[in-house]
């Protein structure tokens, strides 16, 4: 039998445990069947996270697959010891975290469909590096895919030369506490003395500086204190998994493997250099000076193919988070409409049948709409039936909106939430016990993380279903009675509970509205 491991720097110093929207199943299965391989199905699959902290990016979508069966993994006994905690509160049956060395995985574990290793592979010593890629030599099913996170040169040169000026110093103190206040107190340091240092050395430093200086105090102790932070080169990493029979299929944002950006002269330089995918990736790295690398393995038997066609995309589900930029829409003309991300970013479409689907993605946000029936949509908009031309020409202007661009997203299964408050709402039950724990940080049914205001913050854990909107009230009044809510009218705090509950009433509906927006109902 295997011994508990020993107590380590992550029961010191916990992790945060968040969900990470580009390890979803649902992602991984996407990106193999845009290049030609048929994954397993994510809503009745077998999940493994090695390093899974307390769960938060295992237990929401094992909420979201109750047909699924996930394990997660993790050296740390108090983060496991806390997503125990919280995965008996959510009465969630097919989730099973140990607590376990990432060396002690063997064949009792079985075989999984997706591995994910997320935040791990650079952090451990070689030994266990070779372990991970043992667990998904062994472990993966024919057709599974694992995601492992690292980082990369030629980037983290400069971030290792930081981590090293960082050790240094922090490390002649004692204690977690102290070792990061000194690390902030160096990066500070750093950064003034460099203030006019207009050469390449002080530019590099201070851009590096400014994102060091923005992150929590877990990440900078994990990420820049600990004892093992070994960066490799993507063909390194790639060697060492195909030794183990291990096979590239891609990235899990798959936008970091497109050519196009650079212009044509470095594509046709590229493909002079560059004789398969390995060495394409590699001097894209070597162009972006890029730092981190979330690759995807297969099995050496799957042979991924990169040309990507329309017709993949038939069979999977779409989202889109643009809205209509500058004038209306005219799907009566060839006029050429525009579309913009919350990042900014803007496409220009003139095609009719793109521009109606566009539409339609729009109404839909932040659910998902079949293909086939996106294309329904698309055609009714324009009084007509589709035909197969409409469907090859929609799947290549989704497919090139999805590569080029964060407009639009591609999914495997569809994204299921309530799109309008009920009568007794229902919120995801792992937000729920994550709220009533006293985070106001999370996970929605998109498998993103969302900041719950106050009021929602205090909302969500009642919504159980048990309570219509006047008990609702009702139970928000007791709470800031009880001064543990705080409802203000022009800046002032309401006190008397009967103007409590007209405000409360005023407040809920909307508040309701946008915790479905949030796609964080079910009910």
């Amino acid at each position: 039998m295997n011994e508990t491991p020993a107590s380590n720097s992550y029961d010191d110093v916990p992790y945060d445990s968040f969900a990470y929207p580009q390890t979803h199943p649902s992602r991984l299965a996407t990106i193999a069947t845009l290049f030609g391989l048929t994954p397993p199905d994510v809503t009745r699959c077998r999940v493994l996270e090695l390093g899974c902290a307390a769960g938060g990016n295992l237990i929401p979508v094992a909420e979201a697959f109750p047909d699924s069966w996930f394990v997660g993994v993790d050296l740390s006994g108090r983060q496991i010891a806390d997503g125990e905690v919280a995965l008996r509160k959510t009465g969630l049956t097919n989730v099973s975290l140990r607590h376990a060395s990432i060396s002690d995985i063997d064949e009792t574990y079985g075989h999984f469909d997706y591995i994910l290793c997320h935040g791990v592979f650079s952090w451990v010593p070689p030994e266990v590096q070779q372990k991970i890629f043992d667990v998904c030599a062994n472990h993966l099913t024919p057709t599974g895919i694992a995601y492992i996170s690292y980082n990369t040169y030629p980037g983290w040169h400069m971030r290792g030369m930081i981590r090293d000026m960082m050790r240094y110093h922090a490390f002649r103190f004692a204690g977690p506490d102290q070792r990061i206040g000194q690390a902030r107190a160096l990066l500070d340091f750093l950064a003034q003395s460099t203030e006019k240092d207009s050469g390449a050395y002080g530019v590099l430093l201070r851009s590096e500086l400014d994102l060091l200086k923005r992150q929590s105090d877990h990440y900078l102790y994990h990420e820049q204190l600990e004892e093992f932070n070994e960066p490799v080169y993507f063909h390194q990493f790639m060697a060492r998994a195909e030794a183990q029979g291990l096979r590239y299929l891609g990235e899990s944002r798959i936008n970091t493997m497109v050519t196009g950006n650079f212009g044509p002269e470095v594509q046709k330089t590229l493909a002079v250099l560059a004789t398969d995918q390995i060495q394409t990736e590699q001097y894209l790295d070597f162009v972006r000076n890029r730092t981190f690398r979330e690759t995807l393995l297969v099995r050496a038997e799957a042979v991924p193919n990169w040309a990507i066609v329309p017709e993949r995309v038939y069979g999977l589900h779409v989202a889109c988070n643009a809205k209509v930029s500058g004038r209306p829409v005219n799907l009566t003309t060839n006029t050429a409409a525009q579309f913009q991300s919350r990042s900014g970013m803007v496409i220009s479409a003139s095609g009719a049948v793109f521009k109606a689907a566009m539409l339609a993605l729009i109404e839909a946000w932040p659910g998902t709409i079949p293909f086939v029936e996106l294309l329904q949509h698309a055609t009714a908009k324009l009084n007509r039936i589709a035909t197969n031309d409409d469907m090859q020409t929609l799947a290549l202007g989704l497919l090139n909106a999805y590569i080029s661009s964060d407009l639009l997203e591609l999914h495997a299964a569809p994204v299921t939430f309530a799109r309008t408050p009920g009568e007794n709402p229902v919120a995801l039950v792992h937000a729920r016990v994550r709220a009533a724990s006293g985070q106001p940080s999370v996970t929605n049914r998109r498998h993103e993380t969302v900041k719950l205001s106050d009021m929602a913050f205090r909302l969500v854990p009642l919504l159980d279903g048990t309570r219509d909107r006047e008990a609702l009230v009702e139970a928000l009044t007791a709470l800031a009675v009880a001064d543990e809510l705080t409802v203000q009218r022009a800046g002032q705090p309401i006190t008397d509970a009967d103007e409590l509950r007209t405000a409360l009433t005023a407040t809920l509906n909307p508040m309701l509205e946008t915790l479905a927006r949030d796609a964080l109902l079910v009910k």
